[in-house]
């Protein structure tokens, strides 16, 4: 793991996995200002993909998924929702949770933690 103000790391010390879950978290926070196209590749990155084996980067992984998964959904209701007026509030709603969760999960994951509980839906 890079440790701040390590700046004598090799790119080849970098899993591919570790590289991969770095994506899905800059995806995740990315899903708010393009509107949902962020996350929406990033599912489809994720679709069949397998877990890694490695217990930090599994529960990283899940943890996204699940993330992209309720946004996405969230995504697609709160568009409905605005033909009776409560889109725009669940759209807001989801636009911070998936904010919040991406930023919660890049901190856990800079600091090399796993995600206690990635099957929930808050943190």
């Amino acid at each position: 793991m890079v440790q701040s103000g390590d700046y004598s790391s090799n790119s080849a010390a970098v899993s591919p996995d570790l590289t991969s879950l770095y994506v899905g978290y800059a995806l995740i926070l990315f899903a708010v200002p393009t509107f949902g196209v962020a996350a929406a590749i990033g599912l489809l990155r994720m679709w069949r993909k397998a877990p890694p084996a490695e217990p930090v980067a599994r529960s990283h992984f899940i943890f996204q998924q699940r993330t992209l998964m309720a946004a996405v959904a969230a995504i697609v209701g709160g568009v409905v929702l605005i033909l009776v007026n409560v889109g725009v509030f669940v759209l807001f709603v989801m636009a911070v949770w998936t904010i919040v969760r991406g930023a919660l999960g890049l901190k856990d994951l800079l600091e090399g933690r796993p995600i206690r509980h990635p099957l929930r839906l808050f943190y």
